[in-house]
C-alpha cells in the first residue's frame, strides 16, 4: 500500500512553515473532529489522516526525516536517486525492493531503521494501533481548595475540540502537584487508545491564610496594649471553627502561637495552624492619648 503524502493529506506546500502546518492542522481537526460529525465514517477517517499526518509534520525532528525519505522517493515507487551507493544489500536480497540496494542506507542515519520497520518481509508493512499522545496543561485552583480537597473545572482546546471538565483535586495538593487523567489526551490512531490528560497545579493565594508544608500561617494583629498587656483572641480555622487562643504579656510582634491538629490533612497527618501576632501602633493620638503614652514610657523606663 502507498504510504500518504503528509503535506497532500494536510493540504500544505512541503516548505510551508511551522506555524502554517500548525494552524493549517487546528482548521482540519476542528472540521473533522468525530464530535462535530457524529456517525459520519469518511469524517472519521479523514480526522485520523490529517492526525497521523500532523504527527510527523507537527514534530521537527521526524519532519526533517521524513522530508528526507520524500527527497530519496521513497513514496513515488521507491525511485533510485542518482549516485546511490551499493554498500546497502543487492537488488532482490531478502526483505528489500528489488532498487532499494541503490540505497546508502548507512548514511542516512535513523533512516535506515524507519526504512527497515517499512519494508519487513518483502512487503509494505501497515502500523499497529497507536495511542494517542499525551496532552499537558496547568490548572489554578483556590488556596482552600488545594488545602481541603475539591474539584474545579478546566476549559482546554483538543484536536480542534473545545472540552469541560470536572478535576478532582487531591487534599494537600501543592504548585507543580500533578494529575494524569488516563484517555483525555490525544486520540488514538488505528483503533489505538487516547493518550493522558496530564495537569500542572498552581496555587492561587488566599488573603488570609499561607502555608509551610502541612501547617498553615495566619497573621492577626494586636495593638500595644493587647501586646504590653495580653489578651484573649478568636480566630476562625480554615474549616471556619472559631478557636479562643491566649495572648501572654509582653508578646512581640512576630511571635507565633501554634494550635494543634487545625492545619491541612494529608492521609494520617494532620499540620498545625500557627497564629503570628503583629503589634500595630495607632496611627494618630490625641494630645490626652500621646501625653499618657509618653507618662507610661517614663513609669516602664522606655526610650523615646
Amino acid at each position: 500500500m502507498a504510504q500518504p503524502d503528509f503535506y497532500a493529506v494536510l493540504g500544505v506546500n512541503p516548505t510551508a512553515a511551522a506555524d502554517e502546518i500548525k494552524k493549517t492542522y487546528r482548521r482540519l481537526a476542528k472540521q473533522f473532529h468525530p464530535d462535530t460529525n457524529p456517525g459520519d465514517a469518511k469524517a472519521a477517517e479523514r480526522f485520523k489522516a490529517i492526525s497521523e499526518a500532523y504527527t510527523t509534520l507537527g514534530d521537527a525532528k521526524k519532519r526533517a526525516e521524513y522530508d528526507e525519505m520524500r527527497r530519496l522517493g521513497a513514496f513515488e515507487g521507491f525511485a533510485r536517486p542518482r549516485g546511490g551507493s551499493r554498500r546497502g544489500p543487492g537488488p532482490g536480497a531478502p526483505g528489500m525492493p528489488p532498487d532499494m540496494g541503490e540505497f546508502d542506507l548507512g548514511g542516512l542515519g535513523g533512516l535506515g531503521d524507519i526504512f527497515g520497520s517499512m519494508f519487513g518481509g518483502g512487503a509494505p508493512r501497515q502500523p499497529g494501533p497507536q495511542k494517542g499522545g499525551s496532552v499537558e496543561t496547568t490548572l489554578e485552583v483556590p488556596f482552600r481548595t488545594a488545602a481541603r480537597g475539591g474539584k474545579v473545572p478546566l476549559e482546554f482546546e483538543l484536536d480542534g475540540a473545545h472540552r469541560k471538565i470536572l478535576v478532582t483535586i487531591p487534599a494537600a495538593s501543592e504548585s507543580g502537584s500533578r494529575i494524569k487523567l488516563r484517555g483525555q489526551g490525544g486520540a488514538g490512531r488505528r483503533g489505538g487508545p487516547a493518550g493522558d490528560l496530564v495537569i500542572t497545579i498552581q496555587v492561587q493565594g488566599d488573603p488570609v491564610f499561607t502555608r509551610d508544608s502541612l501547617d498553615l500561617i495566619r497573621i492577626v494583629p494586636i495593638n500595644v496594649a493587647q501586646a504590653t498587656l495580653g489578651t484573649k483572641l478568636t480566630v476562625a480555622t480554615l474549616d471556619e471553627r472559631q478557636v479562643t487562643l491566649t495572648l501572654p504579656a509582653g508578646t512581640s510582634s512576630g511571635k507565633r502561637f501554634r494550635i494543634r491538629g487545625q492545619g491541612i490533612v494529608s492521609g494520617e497527618r494532620t499540620g498545625d495552624l500557627l497564629i503570628e501576632a503583629k503589634v500595630v501602633a495607632p496611627e494618630r493620638l490625641t494630645d490626652a492619648q500621646a501625653d499618657l503614652m509618653r507618662r507610661f514610657a517614663e513609669a516602664a523606663d522606655l526610650e523615646l
